[in-house]
This record gives C-alpha cells, sequence and structure tokens, in this order.
C-alpha cells in the first residue's frame, strides 16, 4: 500500500520550444572551471583535474569536443609537480584556446622569450597560456611579480592578444584587482593596471574591454553620472552574526584598448551580491548575471523567498538576475529574477543564461521564480537532497523569458555557458549522476550510486520545434522513496515521472503488482515493460524491470500510442533509499522524517517517539533481497545511529521491510545535542552488499550531512 499511495501531486508544465539536446555525465574527477565554442561549433572545456587523490593535487586538464560531443579532438594536461588550476578559457576564430588560472608550481611549464619567473615556495601565481587548434602549446607565461596573484578571466581580441584579469595580494596589503594585456605572441606585455579588474570579461569590436565582478571594497573606481556611481553601504553577517562587515557589491567597468577608463559603476542592492557573468551585444549593452539578496534593482515584481529561523540573521543571496545595463553605462534596460550562472548573448540580443537552484530554501525559490513557477513542484526536492539543481533559460531583448529548460539533479553546479546559434551548452561540476542522460553521448564508464566528483555536459536548443499535441512530457524523474532526482537506476527501483500529458485527467491505480499497462500508458526500459503503479495526466510511479542489457537502458513514456522524448539512465544492482517525508527536528533545514513504525506499529514522530531497546520497522526501495543473476547473495545492511539491523522481509515486490533495534541506552543513541527526552537518532545509513562488494550507500539528506530523523524517548 505504501508505494501506491504515496507522492500524487498535482501540477502542469508549458509547452516550451526549449529542448535537451544533450547531457551526459563526461568525466570522472575532472571539475570544468569554464566552456567555449568556436565559430565551427566545436567544444572546449577547461577545468581541474585530480591526479593525486590522496593528497588533493590538481592540474589543468582542457578537452576540444566536436561540435556534436561524440569525439574528442584533443585532451591537454598542463600541470607541475605541486598544484595547478584554471578559471577561463577563451577561444579565437581559428580555434586557438587561450586558458587563464593559478599555480604553485615552480616547474609549471612555460614557453622561452616570455620573462616570466616561477613561483617560489608556497606562493601562487597567475599564469597564461595558448593552445593551437589541434592542442598543441603555443605560449605559457606568469603573470605578477613577487606578489601573490590568482587569473579569474580571460577574453582574446581581434589581433589575437589575450586579456587576463584576477586579483594580487601582496604581503600585509588586501586584495587588489588587475587587468593586463599579453601580446599575441605571448612574449610581451602590452598594459598591466591595478585597480580594476573582475572575474568575467568580454571585448566589443572597437577593441574595448568590460569587466564584471564582486567587491566588498568601497573604494573600486567609479565614475560619475552612471547607473550607480557610489557603492551601497550595508553590513552583512559572518559566523552566525558572530562577526559583521560591509557586504558584497557587484560592479561593470569598460575601458578603452589602452586600459583608461570609460565608465565604472555599481550595479547592486541593499544586500549581498554576487557576479557569476558578463556578456556584450553589439550596440554596447552589458548583460550581467549573478545572485542577489535584498534590493536589488529588479524591474520587475520578485518573491521574497522564505527563509527559516535559523537563517533569518544572515545575509545570504537567494534570488538570481539578468540585468541588461545600456552602453552608456547609466540605465538599467531590464531586470529579471533569472540565470545566475553565466550568461551569452546573440546577434539578435536576445540572452541565454544558465541556471542554479541551491540555497536553504530550494523548493520555495525553485516554485516561486517566474521562469520556472509553472514546472512540476515534484522536480524541485528540498534542500536536504538536493544541493543544487540547473537550469536554463532564454531572454528577448525587452527582458520576458521565453523558453525555459529544467535539468535537475541533486549536486550540478553550472560553472558556465557557451552559444552555438539558438544552441545553449553548459558546463558543470557534480558528485551524482543523477540528470536526465540523452541517448548516445559519451558517458563517463564509472558510474556509480555514491558520490564521485566529475563533469556535466549539456545543451538545450531554443530553436527546437514545439511538441506535437498529445506528446507526454516528462518535466523530472525522481526516486519515489524521497523525491530526490533518480540516478543510476536498479532493478525493482520505485521512480516517479513528473511532467504533463503522462496518462489520463483523473489518477488511476493499479490493483496489482504485474500491470505494464493503465489507462492507455506503458513505461519500457531498453523495450521491456515496466510495472505501473499509478498514472495520471502529471504522474506516473513505476516499478522499474528486472532485465537490462548493457550499462544503460533508455526510459520511453507512452500514452494513447504516442510515446515521448526518450531518456537514458545508467544501470546499478541497487540503489537504495529510505522512505522519508520533508520535517524533522531542524524542519528550517528542510530535513527528513523516516517513515518508521514503532513496535506498535503506529507511526513514529515527535510526539509518539520509539521506546530504548525496541525494535522499529522502515522501508526501504531501490533493493531487492533476492537479486538477479547469479549468485544472488542478499544484500547486507547495517546502520548508523547506535541502531542495529535485525532483518528484513521482502513487504512487497519492490520494498523491503526493515527492522532496526534501538539502543537500550540513551547514550549510545546519535542525538545530535537535542533534547534527549524525543532526540533526532539519525544518520540511518544503509551499506549495500552483494557477494561482499560494496554496491552504494542511502543516506537521507546526504548532502547537507543530516540523517533522517527518528524519535526515541530515553
Amino acid at each position: 500500500m505504501l508505494t501506491r499511495l504515496a507522492f500524487i501531486l498535482v501540477t502542469t508544465v508549458p509547452l516550451t520550444t526549449a529542448s535537451i539536446t544533450y547531457s551526459t555525465y563526461l568525466r570522472d574527477y575532472f571539475t570544468p572551471a569554464a566552456i567555449a565554442t568556436d565559430s565551427s561549433g566545436n567544444i572546449y572545456l577547461a577545468g581541474n583535474a585530480l591526479v593525486d587523490p590522496p593528497n588533493g593535487q590538481t592540474t589543468v586538464l582542457v578537452l576540444k569536443l566536436n561540435p556534436t560531443a561524440t569525439q574528442y579532438v584533443y585532451t591537454r594536461y598542463i600541470g607541475g609537480s605541486v598544484n595547478d588550476s584554471v578559471a577561463a578559457i577563451a577561444v579565437d576564430g581559428a580555434g586557438n584556446a587561450y586558458i587563464a588560472g593559478v599555480t604553485t608550481s615552480p616547474d609549471f611549464p612555460v614557453t622561452a622569450n616570455t620573462g616570466s619567473t616561477p613561483p617560489g615556495s608556497s606562493q601562487e601565481r597567475s599564469y597564461v597560456a595558448k593552445l593551437s587548434a589541434t592542442g598543441e602549446l603555443v605560449y605559457s607565461m606568469f603573470l605578477g611579480g613577487s606578489a601573490n596573484s590568482f587569473a579569474q578571466a580571460i577574453a582574446v581580441n581581434a589581433s589575437g592578444a589575450a586579456i587576463v584579469s584576477g586579483t594580487s595580494v601582496s604581503v600585509g596589503a588586501s586584495e587588489s584587482p588587475y587587468l593586463t594585456e599579453v601580446n599575441p605572441a605571448g612574449t610581451a606585455i602590452v598594459f598591466s593596471t591595478a585597480q580594476i579588474g573582475g572575474t568575467a570579461l568580454a571585448v566589443d569590436t572597437a577593441g574595448n574591454i568590460y569587466m564584471a565582478g564582486t567587491t566588498g571594497s568601497l573604494t573600486y573606481p567609479t565614475t560619475p553620472g552612471t547607473y550607480q556611481p557610489m557603492f551601497p553601504v550595508f553590513q552583512t553577517c559572518l559566523g552566525f552574526c558572530q562577526f559583521a562587515s560591509q557586504g558584497l557589491n557587484q560592479y561593470v567597468t569598460k575601458v578603452d584598448p589602452t586600459g583608461t577608463i570609460i565608465y565604472s559603476t555599481a550595479v547592486s542592492g541593499t544586500g549581498n551580491t554576487e557576479n557569476n557573468g558578463l556578456a556584450v551585444d553589439a550596440a554596447g549593452n552589458v548583460y550581467l548575471t549573478g545572485v542577489a539578496g535584498t534590493g536589488y534593482p529588479y524591474t520587475v515584481s520578485v518573491p521574497t523567498p522564505p527563509v527559516g529561523p535559523a537563517l533569518s540573521k544572515l545575509e545570504f543571496p537567494a534570488l538570481p538576475f539578468l540585468t541588461k545595463l545600456d552602453a552608456l553605462g547609466q540605465k538599467v534596460l531590464y531586470s529579471v529574477p533569472v540565470g545566475g550562472a553565466g550568461v551569452k548573448v546573440d546577434a539578435n540580443g536576445n540572452a541565454y543564461v544558465g541556471g542554479i537552484l541551491g540555497s536553504f530554501d530550494t523548493a520555495d525559490i525553485a516554485t516561486t521564480l517566474p521562469a520556472l513557477s509553472n514546472l512540476p513542484a515534484g522536480c524541485f526536492t528540498p534542500e536536504a537532497t538536493a544541493g543544487q539543481q540547473g537550469y536554463a533559460a532564454k531572454v528577448d531583448p525587452s527582458g520576458n523569458v521565453t523558453g525555459t529548460q529544467f535539468i535537475g539533479g541533486s549536486t550540478l553546479l553550472v560553472k558556465g555557458v557557451a552559444l552555438t546559434g539558438s544552441t545553449l551548452w553548459l558546463a558543470g561540476a557534480t558528485e551524482k549522476a543523477d540528470f536526465p542522460f540523452s541517448p548516445g553521448a559519451m558517458v563517463s564508464g564509472n558510474l556509480q550510486v555514491a558520490p564521485l566528483a566529475g563533469t556535466y555536459l549539456g545543451a538545450v536548443n531554443f530553436s527546437a520545434t514545439a511538441p506535437a499535441a498529445g506528446t507526454p512530457q516528462i518535466g523530472c524523474v525522481v526516486d519515489s522513496g524521497e523525491l530526490e532526482p533518480t540516478g543510476p537506476v536498479a532493478p525493482n527501483q520505485l521512480i516517479t515521472i513528473f511532467g504533463n500529458g503522462l496518462g489520463p485527467a483523473t489518477g488511476v491505480a493499479a490493483t496489482n503488482d504485474t500491470t505494464t499497462s493503465l489507462s492507455g500508458v506503458s513505461v519500457t526500459f531498453g523495450g521491456t515493460a515496466a510495472t505501473l503503479l499509478y498514472v495520471s495526466a502529471n504522474q506516473i510511479n513505476v516499478a522499474i524491470p528486472m532485465l537490462f542489457n548493457g550499462e544503460h537502458t533508455v526510459m520511453t513514456v507512452t500514452v494513447n500510442g504516442v510515446p515521448s522524448a526518450q531518456l537514458e539512465f545508467p544501470v546499478t544492482a541497487a540503489n537504495p533509499t529510505v522512505f522519508a517525508v520533508p520535517g524533522g527536528y531542524q524542519s528550517n533545514f528542510e530535513e527528513f522524517e523516516v517513515v518508521a513504525l514503532n513496535a506498535d506499529g503506529t507511526l513514529n514522530s515527535a510526539t509518539n517517539p520509539a521506546k530504548l531497546g525496541s525494535v522499529i520497522q522502515v522501508f526501504v526501495d531501490g533493493l531487492s533481497s533476492n537479486p538477479p543473476g547469479p549468485p544472488g547473495v542478499p544484500p547486507t545492511l547495517v546502520t548508523g545511529g547506535g541502531f542495529v539491523v535485525k532483518g528484513y522481509t521482502q513487504a512487497n515486490p519492490f520494498v523491503l521491510d526493515v527492522s532496526l533495534q534501538v539502543p537500550s541506552s540513551a547514550v549510545d543513541l546519535d542525538c545530535q545535542g537535542v533534547n534527549a527526552t524525543a532526540c533526532m537518532a539519525g544518520f540511518i545509513v544503509y551499506d549495500v552488499a552483494y557477494s561482499g562488494v560494496l554496491l552504494g550507500t542511502a543516506v537521507p539528506a546526504a548532502e547537507l550531512g543530516f540523517g533522517g530523523t527518528v524519535y526515541v524517548a530515553p
């Protein structure tokens, strides 16, 4: 009964002309920092590769892929014997790639005739490097002198000169921005200026340079007559308000080709504002994106997302923004709550942005953003299981959002975007492969349930043909146990598909555990029909079938003979999830309460805690007591929080009923400092092993380190 009654939600999904055309977990142990495309559509990723996991040593890795991301053109490692990282990439018309970052390696490869001196012991130095269209090192040089410095942005002008910006820190001094131009040969500095710079750069056709960034200083140069010539003065809290300091402001600066300031202005509110992207159109209008706190100058009405009691005194940037500033830097043409993770603009003045949903109230923010308010509520899982989720959006020249595409995931941090025609490519860092995969995409071969740092690469086409009427539209796919995004799927795992046009207007529940067609709806995985538990226009509850061929399986939803777009999932032997619902003793963090039955069969709660020494029951999906294939050894379950697994039975073909014994002494409970009369005995963890091989771990609310709450009365 549990599997058929849980999670019946009603929602609608708008039909848009945006569609995911590519989506994959591309590579292990590689964290992308930036993405770019060239005039032929080739894709470039620059990021940091972990080369010595025990010591955390990283080196720079640059990848070039063909326009369909089905083949590597080159992979190029650049680094020395200590630590190297990259922050930005730019590409010129000939397909040469320019990168900038920071190194502490005295043997970081630099080319002759650059006049570079290597970093000293423990010194951090900026560098700039150029790679040919085939990945050969053209030049590499250090920037700066004795001061530590960190290159954070790069652009290339029409002559092939690299413009680099970042920050430098002299001994005993505060951080200072810098802007430097390197000649096309990489042998000399054209100019270098202090006091101005940024974390995002752009160059127009006249060679003017634009930079945007974030500063806590009130002395960054601004010019009179601009939109905001004075930085807003306000205090922000640190360390849960034990300390306070001037908050963060966003700025944008335009200089001529010699580095002389044309204008410089703040674009901020009365709360922290963080810039995460910059673009410039043919008319010189500037597009800024990032996240903002209170008082940001939106030109449309925006929601005030709720904040839990423990956070009410802290100033967290909560809403994204895309702001268009006129060519003189004097007027905001529009400012809308969308994006926050990179921006590009096309020849017609349309802006394309990557977005991140990631705060202590993800679900509240997501469902109140105009760009996402009509998407399935079930796709926006609480922060306890979804640290970051990604999306993309298109905004017309007047500031109207004309297309959105939700990507999802639970740890997806979009790091940058690049534009080819009307297709926006997104690169991100992720620890889980729990976002939609496009069939046929290149995929890392080391996918698993447990966290593993890697790379997301995706593409959204904003000129796609709208789906024909009656075509089922999938918004997202989540595990039914906690509504967390589905990663690798396992036999008999219960999943929930949210979307539009998925079935009958009035929901219908199956009457047995073998139904594969219900009210004209069927779901297949690799051509094998799956068991349906519930179908409606907006939701399908389904059990993954037992039969798989290969490491991946393709899911298709068919309604009245019309198939949906296909999604691909990695396959694993087990993907266990404890059934839980939002709530718990730290409800402001949206923690989960495990669905647990006390020894008398009543539901565990704060007002009905379990007794010390008693045996409670919890329920787990994505795990079979009769696993497929030889030798078919049942799983071994262990748990944390002081609990002991006493045994389990198959409640139905898809759910295990697990018996846990509560410790007999309150001393043995993991109560996390909560009042001992009703404490949280959390962090329930099941390590799943078939034939002694660890396959996966189910940790309720793992992303913030909170366990599912089970209440116990000592």
